[in-house]
């Protein structure tokens, strides 16, 4: 668990989020407390993609798909807005490691513990089946370790089982290294997909690597579709079922039926996790209780009366955060307080207080809006790097031109006899144009790529990125007005009748008209960084 940061809400729909679990692609997850006092995890979506149409018709069917589960073996959803203008999503906390995490940190699970994971995950898959849906995306990160058994996580790519409609042709959904042959290659994927990836994360969990090895997202597709499984160190009846979940063809596999009968007869009933797995486990509740003990208390908490069971006296009895009840004595005779005096026109005291507590709660929950807004306002207009396009279209023009332009220039040398340092520059140390260009065209795509992550990174990141933007508009600046004079210092060297290469007659005019607009774009982007 990680303390909330400054871009952090410290509220989520009715939730106070108390710290920030993990982050991915499309979202962060927190620790929150409902009003009721009930821990839950709570999954945020990025506010970036927040506006994305299509990934909002995802998050609504992945809490569709999460509501309709309510078997064994899946973390309950609690609550969910997926048409908040940041949508959301509730789940019960689990105190417990992923399955990714404990054999990474304590090696792989002993036999007893794998046919209870077999067995759990087995159950949970049969869950998932008979709700009409297929997970596709089973891999040891999406499987928590709890006392009770395993929790299968995470239904953001889940989709009905038929997959008629909402499986496209030629698209790869799921996790390399775990996902089905029938997924890496763009085809529908069915139950039997899920029963390929529970396979994958049963190797792994008796070996502490993945079947199919590592390396590029391309080479663990191509060994997903064409090698068979490594599975040394997994034997016995528990390796000969995992072999048969790994099998390339889907009508091979055995159904989930046949898996949750097999591991059911061999998993047994008490503990079944290793000691250091326990300890983690122990670990993360201990962390819970201080995270719950630390909690601010509620401004105003709400007072109820309590009997005494020796004098019967009532006392007033405050619920703190962590559910103990705090016993006060009991209450004195009570005294008319003094009054008060009120200047004409103000508000008492009492009253200024609460206003200051009210703007200061407004002021905190309104930073991280804040936030985005600011990025939002950096990377319009020249924050946009693809925006440079209009300079480097000319300047690569330049380029393919000027391979025909230098053999003009040879042919044709300069009617002087004596050429100029620019003569010499321009035809003989034309290197420079090619790392210019690349440089340029490097620049603009990292900066494209990093825009999209800026409100998820610290201030300072977004400032360095900032002025990141201002230099890459000085070097493209830069870069184009010397193209333009390399073209026109090699021209002047041909005499007329050479002519000239058709993309210059394109290319020239519009680089030129770039570099005459050029300060004022320049002079656009140095006031917007100063805003930043």
């Amino acid at each position: 668990m990680q303390p909330l940061t400054a871009t952090d809400p410290r509220r989520v729909g009715p939730y106070r989020l108390l710290y920030r679990l993990g982050e991915g692609g499309m979202g962060r997850v927190y620790l929150g407390r409902s009003p009721g006092g009930r821990t839950v995890a709570l999954k945020v979506v990025h506010a970036q993609i927040a506006g994305d149409a299509g990934f909002r018709l995802r998050f609504a069917r992945e809490v569709r798909a999460a509501r309709s589960l309510g078997g064994a073996g899946t973390v309950p959803v609690l609550d969910a807005d997926p048409e908040a203008e940041v949508p959301w999503l509730a789940t019960a906390y689990v105190p417990g490691p992923a399955l990714s995490d404990a054999v990474i940190g304590h090696g792989p699970l002993p036999e007893e513990a794998l046919w209870r994971l077999f067995s759990g995950l087995a159950r949970a898959l049969a869950g998932v089946h008979g709700a009409g849906l297929v997970h596709r995306d089973v891999k040891p990160s999406n499987v928590l370790l709890s006392q009770a058994g395993p929790l299968l996580i995470d239904f953001g790519i889940a989709r009905s089982a038929d997959g008629t409609v909402l499986t496209g042709t030629g698209l790869v959904v799921g996790s390399p290294g775990y996902m089905s042959p029938e997924q890496a290659e763009g085809r529908t994927a069915g139950p039997a997909a899920d029963v390929f990836s529970l396979g994958a994360v049963l190797a792994f969990a008796a070996t502490g690597r993945g079947p199919f090895g590592g390396g590029s997202v391309a080479e663990l597709l191509y060994r997903l579709v064409h090698h068979e499984p490594d599975l040394d160190g997994v034997g016995g009846p528990f390796g000969e079922l995992a072999r048969r979940c790994l099998a390339k063809r889907p009508e091979d596999r055995p159904p989930v039926a046949e898996l949750v009968a097999a591991a059911g007869a061999r998993a047994g009933t008490g503990p079944w996790l290793p000691a250091p797995v326990v300890a983690a486990i122990a670990q993360k509740a201990e962390e819970l209780l201080n995270a719950e003990a630390e909690e601010p208390e509620e401004e105003g908490a709400e007072e109820r009366p309590v009997r005494e069971p020796a004098s019967g006296a009532v006392s007033a009895a405050a619920s703190g955060p962590d559910g103990v009840t705090t016993l006060a004595p009991p209450p004195r005779a009570p005294r008319t307080p003094p009054p008060t005096a009120v200047l004409p026109g103000r508000p008492p005291a009492g009253q200024d207080r609460d206003r200051a507590r009210d703007r200061a709660r407004a002021a905190s929950s309104a930073a991280p809006f804040r936030r985005e807004d600011a990025v939002r306002s950096l990377t319009t207009g020249l924050g946009r790097p693809l925006y440079g396009l209009f300079f480097l279209v000319p300047v690569v023009a330049l380029l393919v031109g000027g391979f025909d332009l230098l053999d003009r220039a040879a042919r044709f040398p300069s009617e002087s006899e004596r050429p100029s340092a620019a003569h010499d520059w321009a035809v003989h140390d034309a290197w420079w144009r090619f790392p210019v260009a690349l440089l340029l065209v490097g620049a603009m795509v990292w900066l494209e790529v990093y825009r999209k992550r800026l409100t998820t990174v610290a201030p300072g990141r977004v400032r360095l990125w900032s002025a990141g933007i201002g230099l890459y508009w000085i070097a493209l600046i830069a870069g184009t007005a010397l193209h333009v004079a390399w073209v026109v210092i090699v021209q002047e060297d041909m005499p007329y009748e050479a002519g000239t290469h058709p993309l210059m007659w394109v290319a020239l005019p519009v680089a030129v008209i770039g570099a005459a607009v050029s300060p004022f774009l320049l002079i656009a982007s140095v006031l917007r960084i100063a805003k930043a």
